[in-house]
């Protein structure tokens, strides 16, 4: 017994060790709303899952591996809460799946990603990107994530710098540019200021017309509110020539947050082919971890364009109210 117990004095130490070196973590959302849904003059009722984030569930880890190297991987599905399917048919990780080598030096990401692009764009969007009021509902659709990546990202020691270079294989043999992407962002902050550049390019499934988006995003915390901006321009060799821009503010108010946001698109290679948008959200916060929605959007578009509407020309109207569930 004595023997047992000087053994499991000896080892217990070594296994505090072990667990404070390694974490594994199961997290996820479940976001639902009641929507009304006006699009080119019908309407429709429905429940809708991610009005405020996406639905879903993942598992995270990670393991200090001494020296300063830390290795990290995330594994995590998007969810359509209202009918608890996948939102990525046949891709059990649609969202995201990855492993990481960090150090010293920066961190090195194997795998399938949200694209730096993306990423300059949700936060610098006073709704992140995701919901009603969303700016991809307008901007130019570059690609929310990249399969057979390999990034790089500058470690978080810069004094307020960060930036990727994200490369994602086409994998298609005897073509190495088909079905290639390359996107990347370079960003300071610190304090009340965020601003970012951002690039991203695709070629097509041959290997050709690569089609290429530029950014340039910022918020600026001014106290009583906080200011977003977007200015985004994307071309390719053929029949892409587009600018899109975002305005918005959001505003805390205790438990409470106002946000609003104006987005435009200007079509420079087809006439009559631009759309805005305008939205308005309020959020009240029920404790750490939920909290209630009302968004509504209406995004109305030019005679020779149809972004999120049934028909040309056609103007869509939302309105999502909702409880988002974090764990």
């Amino acid at each position: 017994m004595r023997s047992t117990l000087i053994a499991a004095a000896l080892l217990l130490p070594l296994s505090q060790q072990t667990q404070a070196q390694e974490s594994i973590n199961v997290y996820g959302v479940v976001d639902l709303a009641v929507t009304s849904d006006s699009n080119s003059g019908r309407t429709m009722a429905a429940v809708d899952s991610g009005q405020q984030t996406a639905s879903r569930f993942g598992i995270k880890g990670s393991e200090n591996l001494g020296d300063g190297l830390v290795a990290r991987f995330v594994l995590e599905s998007q969810i359509e809460a209202d009918r608890g399917v996948p939102s990525f048919a046949g891709t059990l990780f649609g969202s995201q799946a990855w492993v990481s080598l960090g150090g010293p030096l920066g961190s090195v990401t194997i795998g399938r990603i949200f694209t730096p692009y993306f990423g300059a764009i949700a936060s610098n969007d006073p709704f992140d990107a995701k919901g009603p009021g969303e700016s991809t509902r307008v901007f130019y659709d570059s690609g929310v994530r990249m399969n057979n990546t390999v990034k790089y990202s500058l470690p978080p020691t810069l004094r307020g710098f960060y930036g990727d270079v994200a490369y994602g294989a086409g994998e298609v043999a005897g073509n190495a540019r088909a079905n290639r992407q390359l996107s990347m962002d370079l960003g300071y902050a610190r304090g009340p200021l965020n601003v970012q550049l951002a690039y991203h390019s695709t070629y097509d499934a041959f290997g050709g017309n690569p089609a290429r988006s530029y950014l340039v995003g910022g918020n600026y915390n001014f106290g009583p509110l906080r200011g977003w901006a977007v200015v985004a321009r994307s071309r390719n060799d053929t029949t892409l020539d587009t600018e899109d821009t975002l305005f918005g503010i959001s505003v805390p108010l205790g438990l409470d947050t106002v946000a609003a946001d104006y987005v435009h698109k200007k079509d420079k290679f087809y006439s009559d082919a631009d759309a805005t948008q305008l939205a308005l959200a309020y959020y009240h916060t029920l404790s750490k971890r939920t909290n209630l929605y009302l968004v509504g959007s209406r995004l109305a578009n030019d005679a020779n364009a149809g972004y999120q509407a049934a028909q040309p020309g056609g103007t869509r109207r939302i309105i999502a109210a909702g409880i988002r569930h974090q764990f």
